[in-house]
């Protein structure tokens, strides 16, 4: 079960507000007030908080409660309680309990709970959204519909993958000997040079020992000189009777060294220098190119692979032909599974989504499925496009009628679902008649069984079913957010029925909404 809920909002330093806190109820919350109080300066600040609008004061905070978020957040936040701070000084930061966080993670984290109904928007009414709302109408219905559902999506995965593959196998084969003849050429250069690990190394230490050759020479004339007269020190020391054995071993030792030493720069002096130098820059050039002698090694194994994999494609293209032949049957009867099993129910969503529409005070609506001929043209929620339409086109909807059909959908969801997410309107009753703004009220009403709710509004009927109903008043110093009592929501609803000079009727009106309820 996902769950996002909003228990604090507080507010410092906006162009409206100085410092304001308040607390929303867990469903309906309407706010209302004069223009120019700070409306929809508020609404702009909650949606910031989720990064959807750009930070409008110096502190926002929310505490929420949290469940349900994608598998990828766990570790970052823990379900429950969470501190949301979002602070603008030098720049915008972030901040999931303390911990700082970068904005796309903010949006990533909360966009499945959240619904912003204000301005026209087309992803409402797009392929994906649509498939969305039905898709959950129909898994409420139907036990089996989860299956067939993840079934079309696992071979709509393998059949991409496999479409993709043997383009690239068929793209390789068009020009698989130009591909050959490179990939040898890469392998000719490698092994022409046979490099050996460690072996770059060892010709640097090589070509210091020939740049020394000279001087340890001459130093070894010296020392081969100086033991000459070993046998001299030997005598002496016995003549004074200090016969010492250690002396005459490093005597011994160190003959022996000249002895090594003279060989190693006799094998010296068998050696090219040039040789050695030319070598070097060989595989400098090689290690230059692919990081190292051992890496070049590896490259020279993965190219002789390729070359192997070229010489076999004519293989390799008929399996791959073979493997997207059998993902498209299998995606093909996958597809035409779901498509049966959405036919089934769509005059029963159909239903649903009209008793949607008319309490809203729409129209029916046609739901039709129109078939996608070509397997190719298939798209990730199936071999169907699922068109809606009232009297019109969605697309011709008015920004008032568009948004009613937005609730309407949500209405439908919502009943399908016990998830408790956020709906966020920004006067979405204006410019409606009565009787339509009513509609919107009770459709609200509703959804605030499984939404937490927060809306504008200029008409009464929204706070006359709101669960909790705020007044913005602004003043010299700045607007604040009041939490209304009974006595203040009818005085607030008569100021929005009649103006700021209060008439006996509209009282009247406005206690037997509020009372009656």
């Amino acid at each position: 079960m996902q769950k996002l809920l909003i228990h604090k909002i507080t507010i410092k330093n906006s162009p409206i507000f100085r410092e304001i806190t308040f607390s929303p109820s867990a469903h309906f919350n309407v706010f209302s007030g004069a223009s120019g109080a700070g409306k929809s300066v508020l609404m702009e600040s909650i949606l910031a908080l989720f990064g959807l609008r750009e930070c409008n004061a110096q502190v926002l905070e929310a505490t929420l409660e949290l469940q349900g978020f994608k598998e990828e957040f766990k570790g970052l936040i823990d379900e429950g309680e969470v501190i949301l701070t979002l602070t603008k000084k030098d720049k915008i930061r972030f901040f999931l309990n303390a911990q700082n966080i970068p904005k796309k993670k903010v949006q990533e984290l909360f966009a499945p709970f959240l619904k912003h109904l204000s301005t026209k928007m087309d992803d409402a009414t797009s392929l994906e959204n649509l498939f969305l709302v039905f898709d959950s109408f129909c898994l409420s219905k139907d036990s089996k519909y989860k299956v067939l559902l993840d079934a079309y999506k696992d071979s709509f995965v393998q059949f991409q993958t496999a479409k993709v593959a043997l383009k690239k196998i068929q793209e390789e084969a068009l020009k698989v000997e130009e591909l050959k003849e490179f990939v040898r050429f890469e392998i000719q250069k490698i092994e022409s040079l046979s490099p050996k690990k460690g072996e770059y190394e060892e010709l640097l230490e090589l070509k210091k020992e020939i740049s020394k050759k000279e001087k340890i020479n001459e130093s070894l004339q010296e020392v081969q000189e100086f033991l000459n007269h070993s046998p001299q020190v030997s005598h002496f020391l016995n003549l004074i009777g200090r016969e010492n054995d250690s002396i005459l071993n490093a005597f011994s030792e160190l003959e022996e060294l000249c002895a090594q030493e003279s060989e190693r720069l006799g094998e010296l002096e068998n050696i090219n220098p040039e040789e050695i130098l030319n070598r070097l820059e060989s595989l400098g050039a090689l290690k230059h190119r692919y990081g190292g002698v051992e890496e070049a090694l590896e490259y020279l194994e993965v190219k002789k692979r390729e070359l192997t994999k070229y010489e076999n494609l004519d293989s390799i293209l008929k399996d791959s032909k073979e493997e997207f032949q059998s993902a498209k049957e299998s995606l093909i009867q996958s597809a035409n599974t779901l498509q049966k099993a959405r036919e089934k129910w769509v005059i029963n969503f159909n239903y649903t989504l009209d008793q949607s529409l008319n309490s809203l005070k729409m129209p029916n609506a046609k739901v039709l499925f129109k078939p996608i001929d070509e397997v190719e043209s298939y798209m990730p929620f199936g071999n169907q496009i699922l068109e809606i339409t009232l009297n019109t086109d969605l697309k011709n909807l008015s920004a008032g009628e568009f948004n009613r059909f937005r609730l309407a959908l949500l209405l439908t969801q919502s009943a399908q679902e016990k998830n408790q997410a956020l709906i966020i309107l920004d006067e979405l009753d204006a410019n409606l008649s009565g009787e339509e703004s009513q509609g919107v009220a009770e459709a609200l009403k509703k959804l605030s069984c499984n939404y937490q709710v927060f809306a504008i509004s200029h008409q009464p009927h929204m706070p006359s079913l709101a669960d909790t109903h705020f007044l913005i008043q602004k003043h010299s110093q700045g607007s604040e957010i009041i939490l209304l009592d009974q006595k203040g929501r009818i005085y607030e609803i008569a100021r929005m029925i009649s103006g700021n000079t209060i008439t006996k009727e509209a009282l009247e009106f406005a206690t037997k909404r509020i009372e009656g309820e």
